[in-house]
């Protein structure tokens, strides 16, 4: 594997290290709807990373260049490359559409059960701390996949967390 795939796996660890310190430091002092759309854009990008990590490894320079053309490419070679990702990849683009819909209502903030508020696709969606903590295992399974995939061994390790 070269550097640069290397790194993009570094760089999706690295960021499930902030989202860790987000939800486990911040959110747990300040309580507020901002700290929880921080912690789904860190993930987002922590996928987004692993993703590109897993198919710098797979296709060719040509191919490479038009599956990193945007999140949709790249979830649609992703899924054509590997189809035991599907609902992964289904978790990602509701966690993009989660991040870039509008925040309608924000519940007890700065309080214990602070709550986000929206609509994705015409469905309510209410995030907690308890939901952003679930987000957050399963993007952190998503990696162990990617991990599996690149390295073809279980041994994964985040800084802080194992």
């Amino acid at each position: 594997m070269t550097n640069e795939k290397h790194e993009d796996y570094v760089n999706a660890t690295k960021e499930m290290v902030r989202a860790d310190h987000l939800i486990y430091v911040s959110l747990k002092y300040s309580r507020t709807v901002d700290v929880i759309k921080s912690v789904v854009s860190r993930l987002i990008e922590a996928f987004e990373f692993a993703m590109k990590a897993v198919l710098k490894t797979e296709l060719s320079e040509d191919d490479l260049k038009e599956a990193l053309h945007g999140p949709k490419t790249m979830c649609d070679w992703l899924a054509k490359q590997h189809q035991e990702f599907k609902d992964d990849i289904d978790f990602y683009k509701f966690m993009r559409k989660l991040n870039k819909a509008p925040v309608k209502e924000r519940l007890n903030e700065f309080r214990r059960h602070v709550t986000l508020v929206t609509e994705v696709e015409g469905e309510p969606v209410n995030v907690k701390i308890e939901t952003v903590e679930e987000y957050n295992v399963k993007v952190r399974e998503f990696i162990q996949k990617i991990h599996e995939t690149l390295y073809k061994s279980r041994d994964l390790t985040f800084e802080g967390k194992n």
